[in-house]
């Protein structure tokens, strides 16, 4: 792993425009509220894969099976403010 710590599974992660990517090299330009299932690393140190489950994913009539609905990249140094509570 990155050689920081990072949030645990079950975490609230609150993303912002530029913070993550969908794709390797393209920034995303829209926030987004992620609960961590894991985190893994990349090829690139300055970002993590994580896999999680949006907010939608708890509504009752969601009845979400998925071990995961999002896997994206997001800045090591977002993940390691959320672990260390620097940030909501």
């Amino acid at each position: 792993m990155t050689g920081r710590s990072m949030p645990l599974p079950g975490t609230p992660l609150f993303l912002r425009p530029g913070e993550w990517q969908l794709n390797p090299g393209t920034p995303a330009h829209t926030s987004h509220e992620i609960r961590i299932v894991s985190v893994r690393d990349s090829h690139d140190p300055a970002y993590a894969w994580v896999y999680g489950h949006g907010p939608e994913c708890s509504w009752e009539s969601a009845d979400c099976t998925a071990p995961y609905c999002w896997d994206v990249l997001v800045s090591v140094d977002v993940l390691a403010a959320t672990t260390t509570g620097e940030r909501p």
